[in-house]
């Protein structure tokens, strides 16, 4: 790696360390250890929603990416998403075990409503690489999704087992997501590295990793948001006993 891409990759993850996310209200909660049982139960609905949508992200950027390279190293990411061949291991339904862990069902999970916070979330990643380029795109997932997961999910993996009892069966999904992003990562890294001073992309990478890292603060100010209705509002639809 030349000097000048050093820098200009340094500089992506300074966004990704420096962003206000870090400094969220729910994240200080959960290294904390201050949630409680429906405050998980929102986030579970909510995370699941967009890690199902997962799949569909990395497709996106696949359709628009014409280098041969750069495809195999999205399908070993998309290939592990879906748990390498074996449908009991693709990475919704380590989810689901634990939402239902949680005491949602699938039926009720699935019937239960996407925030707009949420949505927003999915399409600002789905909308990236027709907007930037494949390139970019790879940045995104890279350096605001993949390279921040093991610090995110350590932190709601605390926030959560300090919530509610869960056997460890039920948080598989986070225990993989901690240990092997890191990896993906890494891979994704290497795709772009070498392609930055030669395409000169890089505004448009630090573009793309922002909005990825703005829209993850709106969503979880809309878990936030959820949070404070069931608190003015028990009996409204965040309320799980009452829907199940």
């Amino acid at each position: 790696m030349t000097q000048t891409s050093s820098l200009v990759i340094n500089s992506f993850r300074e966004i990704t360390v420096n962003h206000p996310l870090w400094s969220h209200e729910f994240l200080i909660r959960c290294r904390a250890g201050n949630l409680f049982l429906p405050d998980v139960q929102i986030l579970a609905v909510q995370m699941y929603k967009f890690s199902k949508e997962f799949n569909r992200i990395l497709a996106s950027i696949l359709s628009c990416c014409e280098d041969e390279s750069s495809q195999l190293v999205i399908l070993e990411n998309l290939f592990d998403e879906m748990g390498q061949g074996d449908i009991t291991q693709s990475h919704p339904e380590l989810f689901r075990q634990f939402t239902r862990a949680l005491g949602i069902d699938d039926e009720t999970l699935a019937a239960l409503p996407t925030a707009p916070e949420t949505r927003a979330l999915i399409e600002t990643y789905l909308q990236i690489p027709h907007k930037y380029g494949y390139l970019a795109a790879l940045g995104a997932v890279c350096y605001a999704s993949e390279g921040i997961v093991s610090s995110l999910y350590t932190q709601l993996y605390k926030g959560i087992i300090g919530a509610t009892p869960l056997p460890k069966e039920a948080l598989i999904f986070f225990e993989v997501h901690i240990d092997v992003d890191d990896s993906h990562a890494a891979k994704l890294a290497a795709v772009i590295e070498p392609r930055i001073p030669m395409n000169e992309e890089d505004i448009k990478v630090k573009l793309a990793i922002v909005e990825a890292m703005d829209a993850r603060v709106q969503f979880f100010n809309g878990i936030q948001r959820q949070i404070s209705k069931y608190s003015l509002y028990p009996d409204s639809w965040v309320h799980f006993d009452a829907l199940l």
